[in-house]
């Protein structure tokens, strides 16, 4: 049986409504909506809709920021900061018929605004007017910039391949100056514009080229492998595509389709047409942030709402804006962009998942759990899918049913891939806060098979040893290597501490314990063991002050029971109360709850 694991780009509000296109028709927009901020009436004047456009802004909410920005425009029209910061979040938010509008008025102003260019461009490249279309690209290719000139190119090349003119597309590509090619993207277009002209020799050795700089690029691979197999040379095709499922932990279902259309002879280019192509261009190169002068999430999500405009149904840009959405914290815009990729799409489950992490994320816990239920219910082999339903439970601290569907997937696997050793790992936190121990303690052992010395399981298994007082020797050593991998992270460093602790060692414990809580100063836990090594060394008023911190960082509640009444008492009559040690558990590092499988 072959499993796939889904393949989560982004673990990380808006609403999405009917946007007229620049061709007069009616179709979705991912994110743009109606300015309602124009409608509260007590913001009445330009230095109020400016400062609520601000604040939007701080808050990252893209769409209302735009709604507030064009209501301070109609204040004052001539504005160029409100026309530039308008245009911006109008496109990002996905009006880009809006900010072809704004582009005229701003370019008048500085005719070297590239995003005005650009959302003035691809508005008319859509329209049908190659022309108009054509002039702004080159104006961006103009400009002084490796990004400007290859952003500028690649555009007007797709223009040229839509005007029938693939050959000449291909010219233009290659007289590219090395520093403005960045990588395989040149190639790679060339090639695509090749192929889907028909040109098979020439796509062939363009996306050679791209292929042999960039092989584990998802989009360089595909273009390169369904060229091949249009051009007759299937067992090639299928040679390309398996080597890059052999150094790639998923195998996903856009994978299995791509493999299945190969041995069936029926293989469409990976762009079918200018449109498609000019989209894929656009998704390339909203990456290129970092590496240039845009810094913005902003400015990504402006070319991935342009790449949309360009071909609505296009699934990549769709994750990746839903990726950008999750990093500014907008988690219903993303959930409202993964709910745009089509059911019959083979990303559709990842965008599915993607979404229900999001509402994880937003303690919308029921609407996750069903959402991942029903995915696991169409498909028990989706791994990815099944490990974050049972994370999703074991972050509600539902144990029981976490523990049944780690136990499913284990036991569809059969045997358990190295790579999934997360799947043994996670059930075996879920069976130890069952209480069931031996299969908690056979699991994290099964774990460490799979994945000698990883930092995550040593510490629980170790810590979890010593809060049995079993096996102290091996417990204390697996305990300290984890440290010495991850010396930075405070809660694997607070495990050490406590371990010392219970050991009685109690010098050694507060130091471990002052290292943790320097490393997570908020944390209660680290905050609760340090006060009680404070006070095993005799510096009580240090101890009171530090269950006082813990006290006032929103601990679990029956652990804030025990520490107010330390705080009251002591922990001296607190131990004597409850004839027991101070119950605590082991640290489940990095809060890894509603993580996909790795």
């Amino acid at each position: 049986m072959v499993f796939r694991s889904a393949c989560a780009l982004g673990i990380l509000s808006l609403t999405s409504l009917p946007v007229a296109a620049s061709s007069g028709a009616v179709e979705l927009a991912p994110v743009a909506r109606e300015p309602a901020p124009i409608e509260q009436r007590d913001l009445n004047s330009l230095s109020g809709f400016y400062l609520a456009g601000r604040q939007a802004g701080i808050s990252k909410d893209l769409s209302s920021a735009a709604g507030f920005y064009s209501a301070a425009l109609q204040k004052d029209p001539d504005n160029p900061q409100l026309l530039d910061r308008a245009l911006l979040l109008n496109v990002a938010s996905g009006n880009v018929t809006r900010a072809a509008e704004l582009a005229g008025p701003l370019l008048e102003d500085d005719p070297n605004d590239q995003l005005a260019r650009l959302a003035r461009g691809v508005h008319a490249f859509r329209a049908g007017d190659r022309e108009k279309a054509n002039a702004d690209f080159e104006a961006i290719a103009s400009l002084n910039g490796p990004v400007q000139q290859l952003m500028g190119t690649l555009l007007r090349a797709w223009v040229m391949a839509d005007e029938g003119r693939p050959a000449r597309a291909s010219s233009l590509l290659d007289q590219l100056d090395s520093r403005a090619s960045l990588g395989g993207i040149t190639p790679l277009h060339a090639g695509l514009i090749a192929d889907a002209a028909g040109l098979f020799e020439v796509s062939k050795e363009k996306l050679s080229v791209a292929y042999n700089q960039e092989p584990q690029n998802l989009r360089v691979m595909e273009a390169y492998a369904r060229t091949l197999a249009r051009a007759g040379d299937k067992e090639q095709a299928l040679k390309v595509v398996g080597a890059y499922q052999s150094r790639s932990r998923a195998v996903s279902e856009l994978i299995a389709k791509l493999k299945s259309d190969i041995e069936a002879g029926d293989v469409a280019p990976l762009v079918a047409d200018a449109r498609a192509g000019m989209a894929e261009a656009l998704y390339g190169l909203s990456s290129l942030g970092r590496q240039s002068s845009i810094r913005e999430n902003t400015f990504s999500a402006a070319f991935l709402q342009l790449a949309l405009f360009l071909t609505p149904n296009a699934e990549f840009p769709a994750l990746a804006l839903g990726g950008v959405f999750e990093s500014i914290e907008q988690y219903q815009a993303a959930i409202d962009v993964y709910s745009t990729i089509a059911n019959s799409s083979p990303l559709a489950r990842e965008g599915q998942m993607q979404a229900a992490i999001n509402l994880t994320i937003m303690k919308r816990h029921d609407e996750a759990i069903a959402r991942l239920a029903a995915l696991v219910e169409a498909d028990e082999t989706d791994v990815g899918a099944a490990t974050t339903l049972g994370n999703v439970h074991r972050s509600l601290e539902h144990y029981d049913k976490a523990a049944e569907v780690y136990g499913s997937v284990i036991d569809q696997l059969g045997t358990v891939p190295q790579h999934f050793w997360t799947l043994l790992y996670y059930r075996g936190i879920a069976n130890e806060r069952l209480g069931n121990w031996k299969e908690a303690e056979k699991d994290f052992r099964q774990a460490l098979e799979l994945s000698p010395e990883h930092p995550l399981v040593l510490n629980y298994l170790g810590y979890s040893y010593i809060d049995r007082g079993e096996n102290l020797d091996e417990a204390i050593a697996m305990v300290r290597r984890a440290v010495e991998q991850r010396p930075d992270d405070g809660y694997i460093v607070d495990s050490l501490g406590w371990a010392y602790y219970r050991l009685g060692e109690f010098e050694k414990a507060v130091r471990q314990l002052e290292r943790a809580a320097t490393l997570r100063p908020g944390d209660p836990v680290i905050n609760d063991h340090l006060g009680d090594a404070y006070w095993k060394v005799g510096r009580k008023l240090e101890a009171t002050f530090q269950w006082a911190h813990a006290r006032d960082n929103d601990p679990e509640p029956k652990e804030l029971a025990k520490i107010l009444r330390k705080l009251e008492v002591g922990l001296d009559s607190f131990e004597a109360e409850t004839a027991e040690a101070p119950a605590t558990k082991a640290a489940d590092a990095s809060g890894e709850a509603t993580t996909t499988a790795q």
